[in-house]
């Protein structure tokens, strides 16, 4: 009787053993498992970012003419339809894993939130479509600025030395409770620099 009452004991705190281990591995692999899904998730984001960045850099290097009562005031990037091509880059509906219609992801459409200046303001820093006109001989130290409307130099002068640099930001949310032990969402971006292309050039006057 003693013999049996000594197993059963055996087998109980075997059994007891074995959940309290079962639980720490659970939440250890949870907690992995938590963070590969939302690397997955932010990678394939980012890819979206840059595919969406590289089609505003793309469409805005080739500038347009700005007239004013028939004269010619500046060669400059059209930002309005630029910012269009890189909230269309991801399809009418924007499907994908970066919602490129609502960058901050608070569920309104950015183009209905006028009254935010980094959804209206494109040169905003803070912007998240940030569009620049800049220039210089070195993509990688674009300090200077270009001209737009002088006369035989940056912008009329076929976009010599003159670089568009488009960034695409957005506030990414991560899906598992537990993984954001340091805060509930990740700023991301991506950034495409191409020169401008433009066979314009107005020369000036002697």
């Amino acid at each position: 009787m003693l013999r049996r009452l000594r197993k059963l004991r055996r087998q109980s705190r075997a059994r007891g053993q074995a959940l309290v281990e079962l639980v720490l591995a659970s939440t250890l692999l949870f907690f992995l498992l938590a963070a590969a899904v939302d690397l997955g998730l932010i990678f394939f984001t980012l890819q979206g970012l840059r595919a969406a960045a590289q089609e505003g850099a793309s469409f805005g290097s080739y500038p347009v003419q700005v007239m004013q009562n028939g004269q010619l005031q500046r060669v400059d990037l059209n930002y309005a339809e630029i910012v269009r091509r890189v909230r269309g880059a991801g399809g009418p509906q924007s499907s994908g894993f970066a919602n490129l219609r609502d960058l901050d992801n608070n569920g309104v459409w950015d183009e209905f939130e006028t009254g935010r200046a980094v959804h209206t303001d494109w040169t905003n820093p803070n912007a998240y479509i940030q569009i620049e006109l800049r220039g210089g001989s070195n993509p990688q130290n674009l300090n200077l600025a270009c001209p737009t409307n002088v006369r035989g130099v940056g912008m009329q002068a076929g976009g010599q030395n003159c670089w568009i640099r488009v960034t695409v930001r957005t506030d990414y949310q991560f899906i598992f409770p537990l993984a954001p032990a340091f805060g509930n969402s990740v700023r991301l971006q991506a950034v495409s620099v191409m020169p401008i292309r433009s066979s314009y050039a107005n020369t000036p006057v002697n």
